[in-house]
């Protein structure tokens, strides 16, 4: 880690300066990509069938232990895995993955049929964080840093307009606040 570039970036804040993996002090969007209920039944459907197989197998009280087990697993499996996208005064977060808004260029809002499109046409560098389950829209962000080694991030969002406002506002802000 170059400690020169992360204050040269982000700067100092009444916490210090900035460290690796920290979000900012206020949240300007908030957005979880919760799994579609045709998903949800499609889990539910499955540990069905594996309840009645085991029922039948090896009697019904089996069944139904190992049906509702299953069922259970899987939407906590379902919720966990469900990242969170998050914009505030520092970062871009997606997933587990943050964007300092400092390096952050353009930001573009996607149609179902644009993501389709980059999809099939992005470079293979770029950081991608799709949930097609969940959603068919995202946004595209331009990453104006040479040294990261990703320069484009695709990600999932239904909202991409509001995405987008919350992206430029925030953006804004961080450059005004942290220039010298």
């Amino acid at each position: 880690r170059d400690p020169t570039w992360e204050t040269a970036v982000m700067g100092t804040t009444s916490r210090g300066a900035w460290s690796e993996g920290s979000d900012g002090d206020s949240c300007v969007y908030r957005e979880r990509l919760w799994p579609s209920p045709v998903v949800v039944l499609v889990a539910l459907g499955l540990a069905t069938l594996v309840g009645v197989a085991y029922g039948g197998a090896y009697g019904a009280g089996l069944g139904w232990l190992v049906g509702g087990a299953l069922a259970a697993a899987l939407l906590v499996l379902l919720i966990v895995t469900s990242p969170l996208i998050r914009v505030d005064n520092r970062v871009i977060r997606a997933g587990r993955a943050r964007l300092p808004l400092q390096v952050v260029g353009g930001v573009t809002g996607l149609t179902t049929a644009e993501m389709q499109h980059q999809r099939r046409h992005i470079d293979p560098r770029c950081y991608l964080m799709l949930r097609a389950w969940s959603t068919r829209t995202g946004a595209l962000i331009t990453v104006e840093d040479a040294r990261d080694p990703h320069p484009q991030w695709l990600i999932s969002t239904r909202h991409p307009d509001h995405f987008v406002a919350a992206v430029t506002s925030a953006r804004e802000s961080a450059r005004a606040t942290h220039l010298p």
